[in-house]
């Protein structure tokens, strides 16, 4: 008599099957095609009801296929802007919805400690070591597209570690060219929020997340704070769904179950690596990507080190406001409103040159202001912005410190003000370059506050000596030779360095 076989089990049968073959077939060119798909298989993979040996083992063919598909999306979103299209951001979402639910998995997958903890093939560290991953990729990914940080992620990560520390195991495996070291991936992770990643452009998050990915075990994970002489720290709650805090923002409770980390060894590491790439050393040498030599690459990696060595607090008390302004978005923009006045505005069919905004706060140090109206486009952390609360009122010089969008029609900036007017001006660098065209520029004026000398805002990489000339003026007759006293500010976007009348002419 042939035995029946439950309808339950031969669904879970196909599902396995269906899900293997999915997992067989090469990733295709296109990867939103993959993302979809790959939560649907994720899913049946957890409907299948399969013995955890097995469940594990197919687990890690998704946790494989889901980093492929991260580096590959991550690739666009480099050069990413906000607001983004739709269909990016759809990927987004997805992908960070893949990750989250591959470290679900491995949650699940450690519910199991006593099969683990028997098992040749894998331990404790190396399951906890990829659900931190996923993790470190999901947060990443909502960094990039400066999206809020998935809720409970921090909870889930400070437990992982906990996890990975209560069961110490010295070997783990390693899949070649991904660090699978839980400790390090958390101090990674850590390293990762310390750093404001907020204020970073997606290309330098990607750098960041390459860096840390090397470099993270120089974090250091203290059970009290250092030393005073020993710089500053930063420290965590596990029990709570938060990251690193700097005492300087909010002084640590006297309760919970604290953790303390300092980053001024990685800061120290860092520093003589910027200096080492500044004197001509190849990134390679350094085991840094091409890219930290490259345009924006080092100013990215300076301001990584000043965070972790030196973090960031509020100067100025905010002042609660709501009223509208416009904003006019990139230095390019900007600089052809102030040279050709506000007949440019609608000039160019589709490219709205001004939109409203609300004020929700400002200080002497600048605003945050938030998206009411109109198109915009070029969004991103450390480019030019500026505001003017009225058409009589002059345009406040600004740069992008900050970004939040919780959906494509949210977007917040925080901006520092650095400078209350502007006049538009061209750049000739004394650099011996005889085809050297004029770059387009902002003159801003000396600010006892803020500079003692003029200043002159101009895109990334156009400081090439320190001798130069500015041309200003409607009929373009009036020159000045500068010549470079410091170079105060430099992002991927912009630098701002200050500069004397040249004493000595040429």
């Amino acid at each position: 008599m042939a035995r029946t076989v439950p309808a339950r089990q031969i669904q879970s049968s196909d599902d396995v099957a269906h899900v293997l073959d999915w997992l067989a077939s090469p990733i295709p060119e296109d990867p939103a095609q993959d993302l979809a798909q790959l939560g649907g298989e994720l899913a049946a993979l957890c409907r299948a009801g399969l013995e955890s040996a097995h469940y594990h083992r197919i687990l890690d063919l998704f946790f494989d296929r889901a980093h492929r598909l991260s580096n590959a999306l991550r690739v666009r979103l480099i050069e990413a802007s906000l607001p983004l299209g739709k269909e990016l951001r759809a990927m987004a979402a997805l992908l960070i919805s893949v990750h989250d639910g591959v470290a679900s998995g491995y949650e699940r997958v450690l519910l199991d400690t006593e099969r683990l903890v028997h098992s040749k093939r894998r331990n404790v560290g190396s399951v906890v070591a990829r659900a931190l991953r996923s993790l470190t990729e999901a947060l990443e990914t909502s960094c990039m597209v400066a999206c809020p940080t998935p809720p409970d992620l921090w909870r889930r990560t400070h437990a992982l570690a906990k996890s990975a520390r209560d069961h110490f195991e010295p070997t783990a495996t390693v899949i070649p060219g991904l660090s699978l070291d839980a400790e390090k991936t958390y101090k990674g992770l850590l390293a990762l929020a310390a750093s404001q990643p907020e204020g970073f452009s997606p290309g330098e998050i990607a750098l960041a997340s390459e860096y840390l990915a090397q470099f993270s075990a120089a974090v250091s994970l203290l059970p009290a704070p250092p030393r005073e002489d020993e710089g500053a720290w930063y420290w965590v709650d596990s029990s709570r769904d938060m990251g690193p805090v700097p005492p300087n923002r909010r002084i640590p409770p006297d309760h919970g179950d604290l953790l303390y980390c300092s980053f001024q060894l990685l800061a120290r590491l860092l520093g003589e690596q910027v200096s080492a790439l500044e004197a001509g050393m190849p990134a390679g040498n350094l085991r840094l990507p091409e890219r930290a030599a490259g345009h924006g690459g080092i100013a990215a990696l300076k301001r990584l080190q000043s965070h972790w060595a030196h973090p960031p607090h509020r100067h100025h008390p905010r002042r609660h406001n709501n009223f509208r302004a416009q904003v006019c978005v990139g230095l390019t923009e900007l600089w052809q409103l102030l040279e050709r006045g506000e007949a440019l505005e609608g000039a160019e069919v589709g490219v709205p040159h001004m939109t409203e905004w609300m004020v929700l706060n400002e200080s002497p140090g600048g605003f945050a202001v938030m998206h009411v109206a109109g198109e915009v486009e070029g969004l991103v952390p450390g480019s030019a912005i500026a505001l003017r609360p009225a058409p009589d009122r002059p345009w406040s010089i600004c740069i992008v410190r900050w970004m939040k969008s919780e959906n494509p029609e949210h977007i917040e900036l925080g901006l520092e003000l650095i400078a209350p007017a502007a006049r538009s001006v061209q750049l000739m660098f004394r650099n011996g370059d005889p085809g050297q065209l004029p770059t387009p520029g902002l003159l801003l004026p000396a600010i006892p506050a803020l500079r003692e000398h003029p200043a002159v805002l101009a895109p990334s990489g156009a400081y090439s000596a320190r001798r130069f000339f500015i041309v200003s003026g409607e009929d373009k007759t009036h020159i000045m030779q500068g010549r470079l006293l410091s170079l105060d500010l430099q992002t991927g976007a912009v630098e701002l360095f200050q500069f004397e009348s040249d004493p000595y002419p040429m």
